[in-house]
């Protein structure tokens, strides 16, 4: 299992795309899972400065391991619009993901969150049909849908209970559960959980949680027992998964949260990495 650095640390501490990448290479970083946001966000892109990154990108041989589809809050909407433009972004952002040779992608914010307007079994389907639709337009590229569990009452994919419903409602080839261990430990699912999900594993997060809130803090200062779950995706053969859609098992190693504050991006990563060297040896950049 490789590890890989998601960039969205940088991010929140203010350090724009071209720096973070600078850093990563110098850590020794080979898998980015990147954050689709503020600097990173294609969208806000000229075409320029896409082409100048996905050049940057692949010249300094870095492999991308997933992209993070971060505005995805409302494919669960009510309001049409709102639910097309948030599509958009998703077919856009998974071109550029294309661009940098990348396959996988993930769809954030619990599939989309809930409303009181309307009942939650509403939400639910506006959430298949959008995820449907997404999963459909990417299978002729070979792009691969994660789908990501937030671990709040609000979101609509918000145990690993629903995460296995969902995946049997939309019932596409190409889409996959994220594993998110920070998350699991919130929601109070054992490693054991992701048993049911034996074959369809590609992808882990390593996030961190005081065992009630999302901290995304540096790893080591909260509550999650890393190698206990990555023990059992070991167990569960996922490198076998990735092997066969011609991908490589990673674990990203993922912190900040919107609006957060990170002092020192850098800091934050080294601290993580030295923790994880004495925790969960055999973790490979």
């Amino acid at each position: 299992m490789k590890l890989s650095a998601n960039t969205f640390v940088y991010e929140v501490g203010q350090v724009p795309i071209d720096k973070a990448l600078e850093s990563l290479k110098g850590l020794g970083f080979q898998y980015i899972d990147l954050a689709a946001y503020q600097s990173a966000d294609p969208t806000l892109m000229t075409q320029d400065k896409r082409r100048e990154l996905v050049k940057r990108f692949k010249g300094e041989g870095f492999t991308s391991s997933q992209l993070l589809l971060v505005h995805t809050q409302d494919i669960a909407s009510s309001d049409e619009k709102k639910r097309e433009k948030a599509l958009d972004y998703m077919k856009k952002t998974t071109e550029f993901q294309l661009e940098l040779g990348g396959k996988q992608v993930l769809v954030c914010w619990g599939c989309g969150v809930t409303e009181s307007t309307i009942p939650h079994e509403q939400s639910w389907i506006y959430s298949v049909e959008t995820i449907g639709e997404y999963a459909s337009w990417c299978a002729g590229d070979g792009v691969l849908v994660g789908l990501e569990m937030d671990p709040h009452v609000y979101f609509v994919v918000n145990s690993m209970e629903r995460m296995a419903k969902i995946l049997e409602d939309i019932n596409q080839p190409n889409v996959y559960p994220n594993v998110d261990i920070g998350h699991m430990c919130i929601t109070r699912e054992s490693p054991v959980t992701l048993s049911k999900f034996r074959g369809r594993i590609l992808h882990v997060h390593l996030s961190e949680t005081d065992t009630f809130e999302h901290t995304n803090s540096i790893l080591g200062t909260g509550s999650a027992d890393f190698f206990a779950y990555l023990k059992m995706v070991e167990a569960l053969e996922a490198d076998k998964t990735c092997r066969e859609k011609n991908e490589i098992l990673t674990a990203g190693i993922e912190m900040g949260e919107p609006g957060g504050e990170v002092d020192d991006p850098d800091r934050w990563m080294k601290e993580s990495l030295a923790y994880l060297d004495r925790a969960v040896p055999g973790l490979e950049l």
